[in-house]
């Protein structure tokens, strides 16, 4: 009888002691069947999906890499037939069964909103209905894949819980209430909500004022009355009237947090950092501590950068598909942080630092997915 090696003996205790992950986000996506072009879903094609995200690579090459898959055509073909209104429609079901062992209904977290923009190469379409718009110059290019996106930035509970393709004709308004009823449909509460400058807007002021969900918004210094203001060298508190003598006028509490820079950024001398404030402490010190979490989210398309499939495709059905895989691979890599690597004290939970990172959780996947798609030796790559 032949002994097996320590080697093979250790990856094969590692993986009894490791759930198949690749397994469990096939079966969120495959969950949601009305989203795939056939009502029998083909596992090899998702799963490779999976795999290419933790591998840092297309469906196409991995098609081509490995057996037990069809051709990259066939595998293109599959995915160009999702339908992007069951996945938009299904998209926040999805991401919060990938993260559900960190929320818990009835708690109060924190919660930011904001837009990410991903670089579009093709021709631009300027109709109301499509996916693609413009924007500031960025990596060449003018035009690009837009989404609309939510997450509690809690520390250890950064779950993205709504991520949708944005067009032309929505509303900045219009998608908050979305994510407001999501997060009321959960049971959630929310204990601050943070937004990017491009929401300084009185509707949607009115709106979060009128429903009473504590906020911070950075003001914009355009008016002539808000800039007169922002002077002085002590941060300070102050009441300002926003479109003030018109219809569309509402009353804001200002708190003016002032920065000594000393060298940062190059820079010297002190800035002025206003922020819309409701129902939350004013201290300046107290919103600048609050509103530093909101940066959270700004990781997390990071690291859905780092978990993504590689793709040129102009497809916004494909693009978006991989966006959610990528956010579900996330949920699920923080879910499984929360409950293993939680420090065993009274209280509550803490997360140990640096004790599964993301890059780890995606090996995990890869070593699974080897499992069921066997690398191509070099002579079989040269005659396909």
């Amino acid at each position: 009888m032949v002994s097996k090696s320590k080697k093979s003996l250790k990856k094969e205790q590692n993986r009894e002691e490791n759930p198949d992950y690749s397994d469990k986000i096939y079966q969120i996506v495959t969950a949601h069947r009305t989203i795939l072009p056939y009502a029998k879903p083909d596992p090899s094609i998702i799963k490779a999906c999976i795999a290419a995200s933790c591998c840092g690579t297309s469906i196409s090459a991995y098609a081509l890499h490995h057996h037990s898959l069809p051709s990259h055509t066939s595998c293109l073909t599959y995915l160009h037939g999702l339908d992007m209104v069951e996945m938009i429609k299904q998209s926040s079901d999805m991401l919060l069964t990938a993260g559900n062992k960190v929320i818990r209904p009835g708690q109060k977290y924190a919660f930011a909103i904001d837009k990410t923009q991903d670089p579009y190469y093709g021709k631009h379409d300027d109709k109301p209905d499509t996916y693609t718009g413009g924007g500031k110059r960025k990596a060449s290019t003018n035009h690009f894949f837009t989404y609309f996106t939510m997450s509690i930035v809690d520390q250890g509970h950064h779950i993205t819980l709504f991520s949708v393709p944005w067009q032309n004709d929505m509303k900045n308004v219009v998608s908050i209430q979305q994510c407001v009823e999501l997060i009321d449909s959960l049971g959630l509460k929310i204990r601050s909500l943070c937004l990017d400058r491009e929401f300084f807007n009185a509707e949607i002021l009115r709106y979060l004022q009128q429903s009473g969900i504590p906020h911070i918004v950075p003001a914009k210094k355009s008016g002539r009355s808000l800039k007169a203001m922002l002077k002085g060298r002590a941060s300070s508190t102050f009441s300002y009237t926003m479109n003030k003598g018109t219809k569309d006028s509402v009353d804001l509490v200002i708190t003016d947090c002032v920065v000594y820079m000393m060298g940062k950024h190059k820079k010297k001398g002190l800035e002025h950092h206003a922020f819309a404030v409701f129902g939350l402490s004013t201290s300046p010190r107290n919103i600048r501590e609050i509103y530093r979490h909101r940066f959270a989210i700004e990781s997390t398309y990071r690291l859905r950068n780092s978990v993504r499939p590689r793709t040129s495709t102009k497809d916004e059905k494909i693009r978006y598909f991989y966006t959610l895989l990528s956010f579900i691979i996330q949920n699920m890599w923080v879910s499984e942080k929360w409950t293993r690597c939680a420090r065993q004290k009274p209280g509550p939970k803490v997360i140990k630092k640096n004790r599964l990172s993301l890059e780890y959780f995606s090996d995990l996947i890869r070593e699974n997915s080897e499992l069921l798609f066997r690398l191509k030796r070099m002579d079989e790559i040269a005659i396909t």
